[in-house]
């Protein structure tokens, strides 16, 4: 692992994000704007699949301007924590939160597609289920926010 961390940071991109004074600090601040923004989406959405919030939409509806968004929103999210790791790989690939981030990811990620398709079809009042589907979306995504500012300081 240590080689191919070695490897990355020696590369071009990774050497101009490095020594671009602003790079990392705007690479970042596009990464944290992008994942506010994925948060209030998800929790507008869990809310509503879970009766509440924004109820003078119907969830249809919600679900038709949110769900797409989410969706551009975890694209930029990609395309900036790919950067920030290729401009600074010791401090991710090496870091067992920064796994444990990724892990959440692909949790938040299938509960987002299984909230949308609900979402879809979701006529009457929420079931159970569904309820409890929406609060765990809602601490999966919060645990990656968490997870994210501790691999700063994890080692």
């Amino acid at each position: 692992m240590t080689a191919f961390v070695d490897w990355l940071t020696a590369t071009p991109v990774s050497q101009v994000i490095q020594n671009t004074s602003w790079a990392i600090p705007g690479i970042q601040v596009i990464h944290i704007v992008c994942l506010a923004t994925l948060f209030a989406l998800a929790l507008n959405l869990s809310l509503r699949v879970a009766g509440r919030g924004l109820v003078a939409e119907s969830l249809v509806s919600l679900a038709g301007r949110f769900v797409p968004a989410i969706w551009i929103c975890l694209v930029v999210l990609f395309v900036s924590g790919a950067l920030l790791i290729i401009a600074e790989p010791f401090r991710t690939i090496t870091n067992p939160v920064f796994y444990t981030k990724m892990t959440l990811l692909i949790v938040a990620i299938a509960l987002t597609l299984w909230l949308a398709s609900v979402a879809r079809r979701q006529t009457g009042r929420p079931a159970i289920v569904h309820v409890v589907g929406a609060a765990l979306s809602m601490l999966v995504w919060t645990g990656i926010i968490i997870a994210g500012r501790y691999i700063a300081y994890f080692d």
